[in-house]
């Protein structure tokens, strides 16, 4: 047990004229998990195929995975488990008796049913840890019982679930990620610095309870950070390696401000070169407009603001814990301080009035730079689904697979004025002045998303042709 493939799934199913996933189109960076796992699996020769990124056949998968003792997979969402198990399958077909080791989200809340589409392992929730026992056990023919945080089938085929495993009292004991896994000529973030793209943290999980987010559920709503001393060496690593686009994937970014002033003194002290993304609550940055300054000078160039709604009686009803005023204040602060503003916001909640859904269309524009607006689904594993379950709610099965526009059933009249606006906003022509006068960042985010929304018309296939805005299969050797 020396060689290990580690497998972002290749696209074999696709969606036209606009992707599954449409906010690929604002640029891509990889996964953290594989960077963390190539740290922590030290001995092993390990490589990253990227089937979001690169442009890779089902030949060279094969070819590769016949050639690996395991394979890794992420299952992250519902969004790709349909390409998720279509490389799965390929693989039972092509390279019988290798292990498949599938982890990530999707793959912690539907464990079973992972093991059902093929699957020889699950990793739930951290994975460091799991996989460096798995695979030891794995070279010696097990035992698999006794490994915190895994699913895996039996001899007899039974499905074992062993007991969940502790997360990590303090990140700075775990390796440091190794990036250099990754083929940085295939990623980009919209961002104006000069330099390659990728994804690091500073901490992981959410202490916050909203109702709809599946993310704080898998880290059982806690919050653990890196030190300031930690992060800065990443960040000194990423510079040494040409990384200067960054990509935070913490779901709770500046939750600590004494912390993330440190963090952010740091990395002006040391001249690093940066320009990054993070996920941050308007809550966050109402509470800490001057860390907000700071950040910007640090080099936090775009904020995807949790905005979801402006109306305080849905806000309360996801239990998000802050309200309208609070998100306009946030705004306010990040505009001043020359931060873009990407808002998260969402339509379609169980008892939306359709005057609560209109007053997130008008206020998705009047808030943000750029709206990123979801349509409510009931995540397993959530408290919304399984309030969506019992009132017979949900659309399409249990949600393993989201690869269409969907609503909830109470919801599906909404569809026609989530595409109109869609549509008007992307061809207004204010857009277009942001992509040819607007500052830096909105130049750089205007033209990636034209650019790539192009490209993406352009692959059109006849088979995709017959079946727009459906999945279709688009990969076959």
């Amino acid at each position: 047990m020396k060689k290990i493939l580690m497998l972002q799934p290749l696209r074999v199913y696709e969606r036209w004229p606009m992707p599954d996933d449409f906010t690929g189109l604002l640029g891509n960076s990889p996964t953290l998990a594989f960077a963390q796992l190539r740290g922590a699996l030290k001995g092993y020769d390990a490589e990253f195929m990227d089937g979001l990124a690169g442009d890779y056949t089902l030949a060279e998968l094969t070819r590769r995975a016949r050639e690996a003792d395991a394979v890794l997979v992420n299952a992250h969402s519902s969004i790709g488990a349909l390409n998720v198990e279509a490389n799965v399958r390929h693989l039972l077909d092509t390279a019988p008796g290798k292990p498949i080791i599938l982890g990530g989200h999707h793959a912690t809340a539907y464990d079973f049913e992972w093991l059902g589409r093929g699957a020889h392992f699950v990793v739930r929730n951290e994975g460091e840890r799991t996989i460096t026992e798995l695979l030891a056990a794995i070279g010696k023919g097990g035992p698999y019982d006794g490994i915190a945080g895994l699913s895996w089938k039996d001899g007899e085929r039974n499905y074992r679930r062993n007991p969940a495993r502790q997360l990590a009292a303090d990140l700075d004991d775990l390796p440091m990620p190794d990036w250099t896994i990754y083929d940085p000529g295939l990623y980009g973030l919209p961002l104006p610095i000069k330099g390659y793209a990728t994804t690091a943290e500073t901490s992981r999980g959410c202490q916050h309870r909203c109702r709809f987010c599946a993310a704080s559920e898998m880290w059982g709503h806690t919050q653990r950070f890196k030190s300031p001393a930690r992060v800065l060496e990443e960040l000194r690593t990423l510079n040494r390696l040409g990384f200067t686009r960054i990509w935070f994937s913490d779901d709770n970014f500046c939750a600590d401000p004494a912390r993330y002033t440190e963090i952010f003194e740091g990395i002006l002290r040391e001249n690093l070169k940066l320009n990054f993304i993070v996920f941050i609550r308007p809550d966050t940055v109402a509470r800490s407009p001057e860390l907000m300054k700071l950040a910007y000078r640090a080099g936090m160039r775009v904020a995807l603001l949790g905005i979801e709604t402006t109306v305080n009686r849905i806000l309360t009803d996801f239990a998000k814990a802050s309200d309208g005023e609070t998100s306009r204040r946030a705004v306010e602060i990040l505009r001043a301080a020359g931060i873009f503003i990407a808002g998260f916001m969402m339509v379609g909640y169980m008892d939306e009035t359709q005057e609560e859904t209109d007053a997130v269309f008008r206020a998705a524009d009047e808030l943000t730079d750029y709206p990123i607006i979801s349509i409510f689904e009931p995540r397993h594993g959530t408290a919304d689904f399984s309030r969506a379950t019992a009132q017979l709610d949900l659309p399409g099965g249990d949600m393993f697979y989201h690869n269409t526009v969907k609503f909830i059933p109470s919801k599906a009249h909404i569809l026609k004025q989530y595409r109109r606006f869609h549509r008007n906003y992307l061809l207004h022509p204010k857009q277009f002045k942001k992509l040819l006068f607007g500052t830096p960042v909105q130049r750089e985010w205007y033209r990636t998303l034209y650019l790539n929304m192009a490209r993406s018309v352009l692959s059109v296939t006849p088979a995709k042709a017959a079946h727009p805005w459906e999945m279709v299969r688009a990969l076959y050797d």
